[in-house]
């Protein structure tokens, strides 16, 4: 390879790393000046883990893309009106590396797709509920939930959503006609798929698939607390729709 072909990659990869390192000492920034005061702010008993993540993802019910890789962060472990909670980002990757049919034992550098990206939740309510059930965006994660989506009384929840519950007269008990006009104005309002499962043993999962997850973005200090601040009070407003 001619020597001003590898001079010009090495610059590449070089203005890659240095882009790369500016990115993270800002969100280490973030992490330690702007996130713990919001946090504080909504909620009690904080611990926050700016490289931690959830880990419970099997026990949600919640519908997933197949995946190979889990990578994660701003990990929030609360309480919140005695409720523990938690929160963090989460991104999901399909291993694509490519094998030579000829040579198996020939693999390329490691290769991966992300199919999944966004904010996952928790609220342990420690009341136990009257039925199971879950609520899953129409689309590519809808088609992954088998069962028959049951009726509901409120128009344009059918279009947004795929509903399942183990208990149809325990279902109307619980998620009232309030309800679902809350969780279909929540989606609206979530900047991405919005989905969730509720539990009978008191435990509420929700997701947002939104390429973001948590505490990211850019802008003065005032513009991220608010902006930190609008989405933990979104969170907080999904888990008060089911709160006993």
């Amino acid at each position: 390879m001619p020597y001003g072909m590898l001079f010009v990659i090495a610059v590449v990869l070089l203005l890659g790393w240095l882009h790369s390192s500016r990115k993270e000492a800002a969100r280490q920034d973030v992490d330690r000046r702007i996130v713990p005061a919001v946090l504080d702010a909504v909620f009690q008993e904080v611990q926050f883990a700016p490289n931690g993540r959830i880990t419970c993802f099997g026990e949600a019910g919640l519908p997933l893309p197949q995946y190979d890789r889990m990578t994660g962060g701003e990990h929030v472990r609360a309480k919140y009106r005695g409720y523990e909670v938690e929160l963090c980002s989460i991104e999901l990757d399909r291993d694509v590396s490519y094998t030579d049919p000829g040579d198996p034992t020939v693999v390329n550098a490691p290769s991966y797709d992300t199919v999944y990206a966004g904010l996952w939740g928790i609220c342990r309510y420690g009341t136990p509920m009257p039925v199971s059930l879950t609520f899953t965006p129409r689309g590519k994660l809808g088609q992954l939930v088998r069962s028959a989506s049951v009726q509901n009384p409120v128009d344009g929840f059918e279009q947004q959503f795929k509903l399942t519950a183990d208990d149809d007269t325990a279902r109307n008990v619980c998620l009232t006609e309030e309800k679902y006009r809350k969780l279909l104005a929540l989606a609206g309002t979530a900047e991405g798929s919005f989905s969730g499962s509720l539990h009978r043993d008191g435990t509420l999962y929700f997701a947002v698939e939104n390429n973001k997850g948590l505490f990211k973005g850019s802008g003065s200090d005032d513009v991220l607390r608010e902006k930190f601040a609008r989405q933990l009070k979104w969170c907080t407003d999904v888990m008060d729709v089911f709160a006993p």
